[in-house]
């Protein structure tokens, strides 16, 4: 995958909820505990180097319970993420009945017949926030259609099945989470003796993350696929974070 990072990561004293991306900024916040990723990170280094999925389970459940505060304080934490989500999943059901949200400015008739890699990197730029996720969120959805659309070479708003939206709703909201780990994880990634053994770790933690991701939120998806409004969706996105906070915390 090659995400892996050498920066440092945020460190202990950095909020726990940056303010571009609480949308609950009415809720007072606590003070973030001290060294709080520092458990999650010394887990994550042994993981490194062990492929021991004990070493993986602890680091989630450090990560999950003091170095991000626990479920509640996580979906906050990705906020910017959820409303974008929800902004995607609008746009892929509008797209599906052949027309556009009217707060995204695309024309559609342009956008049909061209590359798919053309049409998602449109998308996904009519998308994009303006804050410190932009980069996290634009990856994010770049990797879930592309994944979604796989095996689609010219893009036609006739091709977006709910199928098609199931998977790039799994796919956005389970690379976010993974993206936000890595960041998080700073310098734990260096830690890997060899170059492989952190791209074996990436993919164990990525797969991890699809997996209960996967389980908590293809359910209510597949009910009822394009009827979510953009606010049903973004509390759905919640719910799940909050659901696969608590079964990691449950790791310790």
């Amino acid at each position: 995958m090659g995400t892996s990072q050498s920066s440092s990561g945020p460190g202990g004293s950095s909020p726990l909820v940056p303010p571009w991306a609480d949308d609950e900024p009415q809720k007072p916040l606590p003070s973030p505990p001290p060294a709080r990723f520092k458990p999650f990170r010394q887990s994550l280094g042994r993981f490194l180097n062990s492929n021991n999925q004990s070493d993986l389970r602890s680091a989630l459940g450090h990560y999950a319970s003091k170095g991000t505060g626990g479920g509640g304080l996580a979906s906050r934490r990705l906020g910017s993420v959820t409303s974008a989500g929800s902004a995607l999943y609008g746009m892929l059901s509008s797209l599906a009945e052949s027309r556009v949200p009217p707060d995204v400015s695309i024309d559609l008739d342009n956008l049909k017949g061209q590359p798919c890699d053309i049409a998602i990197d449109t998308i996904t730029r009519s998308l994009a926030t303006n804050d410190g996720d932009s980069e996290k969120i634009r990856a994010a959805m770049n990797h879930a259609l592309v994944e979604a659309l796989d095996g689609i070479n010219v893009f036609d708003p006739i091709n977006i099945t709910d199928d098609i939206i199931i998977s790039t709703m799994i796919n956005y909201l389970s690379e976010a989470v993974f993206l936000q780990i890595v960041m998080d994880a700073g310098k734990a990634w260096t830690k890997a003796e060899r170059p492989t053994q952190a791209a074996i770790a990436e993919n164990a933690l990525s797969e991890l993350i699809k997996v209960i991701v996967d389980k908590n939120m293809a359910p209510r998806l597949q009910k009822n696929t394009r009827t979510f409004t953009r606010q049903e969706m973004k509390t759905l996105q919640r719910e799940v974070i909050q659901i696969v906070w608590k079964e990691w915390e449950g790791y310790q």
